[in-house]
């Protein structure tokens, strides 16, 4: 079953890892912001004021716990204490120090990716490339994998055009239902990355969505 969005713990919200650096987490919460703030093209048509606001509030209030040292260490024991890590796993996921950000790798953005794959899709032709894959009205992650690929696109450049996380990319084209976002995140991924491929958005999550409930309705 796909994880209902309340149940989320914070690092679930925010997509990241346990062991997620101070910088890493600003930025995944700079991320969140673009993807569900009210002006946002990719989300706009998904949600209504009150579940946008319900968002939105969370991914504050994860972003305000994490990001303080303190906060975040007790965050960290109380998902020990209700099982949903184990404290081994936890030693294992020490937090990383604050990046600088002068280390960061700042040659290409997210535009020089979204470039990039333009190219490479007008080398190809997606629409013959998408006929030939894409068959059917029930569409499954290894369809728009197979489809990705043939396109010669990797992962890594659907998430710098997208900021999709590339665990979250490799659940969806994987079919990994267990460590797929919750309904109300995945329609808006399977948006931006239908975009990003130039493909019929509302084909695209209409067929992914049919085939999880599907194989594991």
């Amino acid at each position: 079953m796909v994880k209902r969005f309340k149940d989320l713990n914070y690092y679930q919200l925010l997509q990241v890892s346990l062991n997620t650096s101070p910088f890493e987490i600003r930025q995944a919460y700079k991320n969140m912001l673009n993807i569900y703030e009210e002006s946002s093209l990719a989300t706009y048509s998904f949600f209504s004021s009150d579940e946008r606001t319900e968002i939105l509030a969370k991914v504050e209030e994860a972003f305000l716990t994490l990001i303080d040292s303190k906060k975040r260490i007790a965050y960290d024991e109380k998902l020990v204490n209700i099982g949903e890590v184990s404290r081994s796993m936890l030693k294992d996921h020490e937090h990383k120090k604050a990046t600088p950000i002068y280390q960061i790798n700042k040659e290409k953005t997210g535009s020089n990716y979204l470039q990039k794959i333009r190219r490479k899709i007008q080398e190809k032709g997606v629409k013959e490339l998408s006929n030939l894959i894409i068959k059917d009205d029930v569409i499954s992650g290894e369809d728009l994998k197979n489809l990705r690929e043939a396109l010669g696109v990797e992962v890594e450049e659907i998430f710098q055009a997208t900021k999709i996380s590339p665990t979250v990319l490799q659940a969806i084209e994987g079919n990994d239902v267990a460590n797929l976002p919750p309904s109300i995140y995945l329609k808006s991924f399977l948006k931006s990355y239908a975009e990003v491929l130039q493909l019929d958005t509302k084909r695209i999550i209409q067929g992914y969505l049919t085939n999880i409930e599907e194989d594991h309705g």
